[in-house]
C-alpha cells in the first residue's frame, strides 16, 4: 500500500521524510540498491516496492503524487527549510526516462515554487544531459561513484552500453558547469578507496560527498 493518498504501489516512497519518486526498474549498469550489498533492504516502513511489471509513471501521474503528498504535510514556511523535498530516484535509473523527469521537474516547479528537487543517477550518460536538466530547472543531483579506479569502476558498475567512470566524471562536470550543487556518493564496499573517490569527484565539481555503510 503506498504512503501517498491515490498514488500507485511502486511510483513513490519515504525516506526520512522526503517523498521519492520511481519512474523505472530498468537500469543501464547495476542498479544502486545491489550495490550497497547483498543483505541490503529498504526499509518496510518506507512503502518501498520495485515497479515490477506495473506501467512506468507518466509525468503527470509523479506530479499528482507530489501534491498529493504535500497536501498531507503542516504548512511549510515561506523560508521553505521545513520543507522534506522530492527526489528522482527509485530501483532503476531515472534519467532512462528522461523525457518523463524532464516534463515533471517542469509541472512540479510550476505548480509548487521553490520545492527542493533532487535526482539521483548513475551518471552514465552524455553531458549533453546535464543540459537538459538544467534547462528543465534542476539544480541538486546525486551521482554515484563506485570507484576511483577505473577497472574495479566498470567491475562494480557492469555498464550495458560501454560506458566507463571518465563518462561519470565528464556528466559531474558538466552539472557543476551548469551552476547545479553536485553531490558524489559511493559504497564502502570491500576494496573500494573510499577517500580517492572523494577526491576524484571533488575535482570535477562535486561540493558534497556521501559514502554509504554496506550490507555483506
Amino acid at each position: 500500500m503506498s504512503l501517498v493518498k491515490g498514488a500507485r504501489p511502486g511510483t513513490c516512497y519515504i525516506l526520512r521524510g522526503a517523498l521519492y519518486l520511481a519512474l523505472t526498474d530498468k537500469c543501464n549498469a547495476r542498479p544502486l540498491m545491489d550495490l550497497r550489498g547483498p543483505s541490503f533492504a529498504m526499509p518496510s516502513s518506507s512503502g518501498f516496492v520495485p515497479l515490477g511489471r506495473a506501467q512506468e509513471p507518466s509525468a503527470e501521474e509523479l506530479v499528482h503524487a507530489v501534491d498529493a503528498f504535500y497536501e498531507s504535510l503542516p504548512a511549510i514556511g515561506s523560508s521553505g527549510e521545513s520543507d522534506p523535498g522530492v527526489v528522482f530516484g527509485g530501483r532503476g535509473e531515472p534519467l532512462l526516462r528522461l523525457e518523463t523527469v524532464s516534463e515533471a521537474i517542469r509541472e512540479i516547479k510550476h505548480r509548487r515554487h521553490g520545492v527542493k528537487l533532487r535526482l539521483t543517477t548513475n551518471g552514465l550518460f552524455d553531458p549533453s544531459v546535464a543540459d537538459e536538466l538544467r534547462e528543465a530547472g534542476l539544480r541538486n543531483v546525486s551521482v554515484y561513484v563506485a570507484s576511483a579506479n577505473p577497472q574495479e569502476y566498470s567491475a562494480l558498475m557492469a555498464p550495458t552500453d560501454g560506458r566507463t567512470l571518465g563518462d561519470v566524471l565528464a556528466f559531474i562536470e558538466q552539472c557543476a558547469s551548469n551552476g547545479m550543487e553536485v553531490e558524489a556518493t559511493c559504497t564502502r564496499a570491500p576494496g573500494v578507496d573510499v577517500t580517492a573517490v572523494r577526491d576524484l569527484a571533488m575535482a570535477v565539481g562535486a561540493v558534497k560527498f556521501r559514502d554509504r555503510e554496506y550490507f555483506s
